[in-house]
Protein backbone atom coordinates (compact mmCIF):
# COMPACT_ATOMS: atom_id res chain seq x y z
CA UNK A 1 0.00 0.00 0.00
CA UNK A 2 2.98 2.33 0.36
CA UNK A 3 3.03 2.60 -3.44
CA UNK A 4 -0.19 4.60 -3.16
CA UNK A 5 1.53 7.13 -0.93
CA UNK A 6 4.27 7.81 -3.47
CA UNK A 7 1.69 8.83 -6.08
CA UNK A 8 0.81 12.00 -4.25
CA UNK A 9 2.56 15.27 -3.61
CA UNK A 10 0.54 16.76 -0.82
CA UNK A 11 0.35 20.26 0.56
CA UNK A 12 -2.20 19.89 3.32
CA UNK A 13 -3.59 22.28 5.87
CA UNK A 14 -4.76 21.40 9.36
CA UNK A 15 -8.30 20.87 10.53
CA UNK A 16 -8.97 24.63 10.44
CA UNK A 17 -10.19 24.30 6.86
CA UNK A 18 -7.03 25.15 4.95
CA UNK A 19 -7.31 23.95 1.38
CA UNK A 20 -5.52 20.74 0.38
CA UNK A 21 -3.82 20.41 -2.98
CA UNK A 22 -2.39 17.18 -4.35
CA UNK A 23 -0.55 16.53 -7.60
CA UNK A 24 0.85 13.29 -8.99
CA UNK A 25 4.53 12.65 -9.50
CA UNK A 26 5.53 13.37 -13.07
CA UNK A 27 8.40 10.90 -13.27
CA UNK A 28 10.72 8.80 -11.12
CA UNK A 29 13.08 11.75 -10.68
CA UNK A 30 10.48 14.07 -9.15
CA UNK A 31 10.59 15.05 -5.52
CA UNK A 32 7.66 15.01 -3.14
CA UNK A 33 6.94 18.11 -1.18
CA UNK A 34 5.99 16.78 2.23
CA UNK A 35 3.89 18.84 4.61
CA UNK A 36 5.06 19.33 8.19
CA UNK A 37 2.04 18.39 10.30
CA UNK A 38 1.17 20.01 13.59
CA UNK A 39 -0.83 17.82 15.94
CA UNK A 40 -4.08 18.97 17.49
CA UNK A 41 -3.72 21.64 20.16
CA UNK A 42 -4.82 21.06 23.74
CA UNK A 43 -7.90 23.23 23.09
CA UNK A 44 -8.82 21.15 20.03
CA UNK A 45 -8.38 17.92 21.97
CA UNK A 46 -10.44 19.33 24.83
CA UNK A 47 -13.26 20.22 22.42
CA UNK A 48 -13.12 16.76 20.87
CA UNK A 49 -13.36 15.08 24.27
CA UNK A 50 -16.29 17.31 25.19
CA UNK A 51 -18.00 16.36 21.95
CA UNK A 52 -17.55 12.63 22.49
CA UNK A 53 -18.05 11.67 26.13
CA UNK A 54 -17.01 8.06 25.49
CA UNK A 55 -13.71 8.99 23.83
CA UNK A 56 -10.51 8.54 25.81
CA UNK A 57 -7.09 9.66 24.57
CA UNK A 58 -3.90 8.42 26.22
CA UNK A 59 -1.82 11.03 28.00
CA UNK A 60 0.75 12.64 25.73
CA UNK A 61 3.65 11.82 28.05
CA UNK A 62 2.75 8.12 27.74
CA UNK A 63 2.87 8.09 23.96
CA UNK A 64 5.26 10.75 22.63
CA UNK A 65 8.40 8.63 22.39
CA UNK A 66 6.67 5.42 21.34
CA UNK A 67 4.58 7.01 18.60
CA UNK A 68 7.60 8.94 17.32
CA UNK A 69 9.37 5.62 16.79
CA UNK A 70 6.36 3.98 15.16
CA UNK A 71 5.73 6.85 12.77
CA UNK A 72 9.36 7.12 11.66
CA UNK A 73 9.71 5.90 8.07
CA UNK A 74 13.25 4.77 8.89
CA UNK A 75 12.24 2.43 11.74
CA UNK A 76 13.10 -1.17 10.87
CA UNK A 77 10.65 -4.00 11.50
CA UNK A 78 12.12 -4.85 14.92
CA UNK A 79 11.86 -1.27 16.14
CA UNK A 80 8.39 -0.92 14.66
CA UNK A 81 7.11 -4.11 16.29
CA UNK A 82 8.70 -3.44 19.66
CA UNK A 83 7.19 0.00 19.98
CA UNK A 84 3.83 -1.05 18.55
CA UNK A 85 3.65 -3.82 21.14
CA UNK A 86 4.51 -1.36 23.92
CA UNK A 87 1.72 0.98 22.88
CA UNK A 88 -0.74 -1.88 22.41
CA UNK A 89 0.03 -3.05 25.96
CA UNK A 90 -0.77 0.42 27.33
CA UNK A 91 -4.04 0.52 25.38
CA UNK A 92 -5.05 -2.90 26.71
CA UNK A 93 -4.36 -1.88 30.29
CA UNK A 94 -6.45 1.23 29.73
CA UNK A 95 -9.28 -0.93 28.38
CA UNK A 96 -9.29 -2.95 31.59
CA UNK A 97 -9.35 0.29 33.57
CA UNK A 98 -12.60 1.23 31.83
CA UNK A 99 -14.40 -2.07 32.47
CA UNK A 100 -16.89 -2.08 35.31
CA UNK A 101 -15.43 -3.12 38.66
CA UNK A 102 -16.82 -5.24 41.47
CA UNK A 103 -16.14 -4.36 45.10
CA UNK A 104 -15.20 -6.79 47.83
CA UNK A 105 -13.18 -7.01 51.04
CA UNK A 106 -9.98 -9.05 50.84
CA UNK A 107 -7.08 -9.79 53.09
CA UNK A 108 -3.50 -8.71 52.50
CA UNK A 109 -0.56 -10.16 54.48
CA UNK A 110 -1.09 -7.33 56.99
CA UNK A 111 -4.83 -6.93 57.18
CA UNK A 112 -8.06 -6.33 55.27
CA UNK A 113 -8.62 -3.88 52.40
CA UNK A 114 -11.31 -2.80 49.95
CA UNK A 115 -10.69 -4.56 46.62
CA UNK A 116 -11.91 -3.27 43.25
CA UNK A 117 -11.49 -5.84 40.50
CA UNK A 118 -12.69 -6.11 36.91
CA UNK A 119 -16.24 -7.44 36.93
CA UNK A 120 -15.53 -9.96 34.19
CA UNK A 121 -13.20 -12.94 34.50
CA UNK A 122 -10.65 -13.46 31.74
CA UNK A 123 -12.93 -16.09 30.21
CA UNK A 124 -15.75 -13.53 30.00
CA UNK A 125 -13.68 -11.14 27.88
CA UNK A 126 -13.41 -11.49 24.10
CA UNK A 127 -10.77 -9.77 21.98
CA UNK A 128 -12.26 -9.17 18.53
CA UNK A 129 -9.68 -8.46 15.84
CA UNK A 130 -10.50 -6.70 12.58
CA UNK A 131 -8.22 -8.62 10.23
CA UNK A 132 -5.49 -8.42 9.35
CA UNK A 133 -3.92 -5.52 11.21
CA UNK A 134 -5.95 -6.17 14.34
CA UNK A 135 -4.04 -9.40 14.87
CA UNK A 136 -1.06 -7.30 15.93
CA UNK A 137 -2.90 -6.84 19.24
CA UNK A 138 -3.24 -10.54 20.02
CA UNK A 139 0.25 -11.26 21.33
CA UNK A 140 0.03 -8.59 24.03
CA UNK A 141 -3.69 -9.20 24.63
CA UNK A 142 -3.09 -12.80 25.66
CA UNK A 143 -0.34 -11.69 28.04
CA UNK A 144 -2.63 -9.21 29.75
CA UNK A 145 -5.83 -11.32 29.60
CA UNK A 146 -4.58 -14.89 29.31
CA UNK A 147 -7.99 -16.58 29.41
CA UNK A 148 -9.69 -14.31 26.88
CA UNK A 149 -11.42 -15.76 23.85
CA UNK A 150 -10.53 -14.48 20.40
CA UNK A 151 -12.95 -13.41 17.70
CA UNK A 152 -11.99 -12.37 14.20
CA UNK A 153 -13.74 -10.37 11.49
CA UNK A 154 -12.20 -10.11 8.03
CA UNK A 155 -12.94 -6.77 6.42
CA UNK A 156 -10.69 -5.49 3.67
CA UNK A 157 -10.62 -2.20 1.84
CA UNK A 158 -11.21 -2.13 -1.88
CA UNK A 159 -8.11 -0.34 -3.18
CA UNK A 160 -10.03 1.24 -6.08
CA UNK A 161 -13.11 2.45 -4.22
CA UNK A 162 -11.62 2.62 -0.68
CA UNK A 163 -14.86 1.04 0.55
CA UNK A 164 -14.74 -1.75 3.16
CA UNK A 165 -15.76 -5.24 2.05
CA UNK A 166 -16.87 -7.98 4.45
CA UNK A 167 -15.54 -11.54 3.97
CA UNK A 168 -16.20 -13.59 7.11
CA UNK A 169 -16.37 -13.64 10.89
CA UNK A 170 -15.52 -16.28 13.50
CA UNK A 171 -16.89 -15.35 16.92
CA UNK A 172 -17.63 -17.21 20.17
CA UNK A 173 -21.16 -18.56 20.46
CA UNK A 174 -21.76 -16.71 23.74
CA UNK A 175 -20.23 -13.43 22.59
CA UNK A 176 -23.40 -11.52 23.55
CA UNK A 177 -22.60 -12.38 27.19
CA UNK A 178 -18.99 -11.17 27.04
CA UNK A 179 -17.13 -7.90 27.45
CA UNK A 180 -15.77 -7.06 23.99
CA UNK A 181 -12.45 -5.38 23.25
CA UNK A 182 -12.50 -4.58 19.52
CA UNK A 183 -9.05 -3.90 18.07
CA UNK A 184 -7.78 -2.25 14.89
CA UNK A 185 -4.61 -0.11 14.78
CA UNK A 186 -6.06 2.70 12.68
CA UNK A 187 -9.40 4.51 12.70
CA UNK A 188 -9.56 6.49 9.46
CA UNK A 189 -12.88 6.74 7.63
CA UNK A 190 -14.57 4.53 10.22
CA UNK A 191 -16.00 2.26 7.52
CA UNK A 192 -14.40 -1.00 8.69
CA UNK A 193 -15.10 -0.27 12.35
CA UNK A 194 -18.73 0.53 11.63
CA UNK A 195 -19.12 -2.71 9.68
CA UNK A 196 -17.51 -4.76 12.46
CA UNK A 197 -19.75 -3.12 15.07
CA UNK A 198 -22.81 -3.95 12.99
CA UNK A 199 -21.77 -7.61 12.94
CA UNK A 200 -21.32 -7.61 16.72
CA UNK A 201 -24.72 -5.98 17.10
CA UNK A 202 -26.25 -8.75 14.98
CA UNK A 203 -24.85 -11.24 17.51
CA UNK A 204 -26.68 -9.44 20.31
CA UNK A 205 -23.67 -7.61 21.77
CA UNK A 206 -24.68 -4.45 23.62
CA UNK A 207 -22.90 -1.24 22.64
CA UNK A 208 -22.03 -0.48 26.25
CA UNK A 209 -20.11 -3.78 26.43
CA UNK A 210 -17.72 -2.77 23.61
CA UNK A 211 -14.40 -0.97 23.97
CA UNK A 212 -12.67 -0.12 20.68
CA UNK A 213 -8.88 0.30 20.77
CA UNK A 214 -6.70 1.93 18.13
CA UNK A 215 -3.25 3.46 17.98
CA UNK A 216 -4.12 6.42 15.77
CA UNK A 217 -7.48 7.91 14.82
CA UNK A 218 -8.92 11.03 13.21
CA UNK A 219 -11.95 13.21 13.83
CA UNK A 220 -13.82 12.02 10.72
CA UNK A 221 -13.68 8.38 11.79
CA UNK A 222 -14.55 9.19 15.39
CA UNK A 223 -17.56 11.22 14.28
CA UNK A 224 -18.87 8.42 12.08
CA UNK A 225 -18.50 5.65 14.65
CA UNK A 226 -19.93 7.62 17.56
CA UNK A 227 -22.86 8.82 15.44
CA UNK A 228 -23.83 5.23 14.69
CA UNK A 229 -22.78 3.64 17.99
CA UNK A 230 -22.82 6.35 20.68
CA UNK A 231 -22.64 3.97 23.65
CA UNK A 232 -19.36 2.24 22.83
CA UNK A 233 -16.07 3.45 24.30
CA UNK A 234 -13.10 4.32 22.10
CA UNK A 235 -9.58 4.50 23.50
CA UNK A 236 -6.96 5.91 21.14
CA UNK A 237 -3.31 6.84 21.59
CA UNK A 238 -3.44 9.92 19.35
CA UNK A 239 -5.77 11.81 17.03
CA UNK A 240 -4.18 12.83 13.73
CA UNK A 241 -5.18 16.15 12.14
CA UNK A 242 -5.73 15.00 8.56
CA UNK A 243 -7.41 12.20 6.61
CA UNK A 244 -6.18 12.33 3.00
CA UNK A 245 -9.40 11.68 1.10
CA UNK A 246 -7.80 10.52 -2.13
CA UNK A 247 -6.12 7.56 -0.47
CA UNK A 248 -7.83 7.46 2.94
CA UNK A 249 -4.56 7.62 4.86
CA UNK A 250 -4.10 9.48 8.13
CA UNK A 251 -1.44 12.18 8.16
CA UNK A 252 1.20 12.26 9.44
CA UNK A 253 -0.01 8.74 10.13
CA UNK A 254 1.93 5.51 10.22
CA UNK A 255 1.58 4.35 6.64
CA UNK A 256 0.22 0.84 6.17
CA UNK A 257 0.42 -0.59 9.68
CA UNK A 258 -0.21 -4.19 8.63
CA UNK A 259 2.51 -4.19 5.98
CA UNK A 260 5.03 -2.67 8.38
CA UNK A 261 4.15 -4.87 11.39
CA UNK A 262 3.90 -8.17 9.52
CA UNK A 263 6.81 -7.45 7.20
CA UNK A 264 4.96 -7.92 3.93
CA UNK A 265 6.66 -4.83 2.53
CA UNK A 266 10.38 -4.86 3.22
CA UNK A 267 11.19 -1.61 1.47
CA UNK A 268 9.06 1.32 0.54
CA UNK A 269 9.49 4.57 -1.32
CA UNK A 270 10.26 7.52 0.89
CA UNK A 271 9.59 10.97 -0.50
CA UNK A 272 12.18 13.69 -0.08
CA UNK A 273 11.17 16.93 1.64
CA UNK A 274 11.88 20.06 -0.40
Amino acid sequence: MFKNLSKFVCCLGLVNGTQMACSQLQNDHSYNRMQHYNFLSQDQLHNLLNKHKNLFILRENQTQHILSMIRDVNSDIVTFRQNSDRLIRILLEQALAHIEKKNSIKQSPLGFYDANQVKFSDQEICIVSILRSGNAFLNEALKVIQGASIGQILIQRNEETSMPKYFFEKLPENINEQQIILVDPMLGTGGSASMALKILQNYGVKQENIIFLNLVSCEQGLNKVFKEYPKIKIITAQVDPILIKEINYLAPGIGDFGDRYFGTVKKHTRAEQV
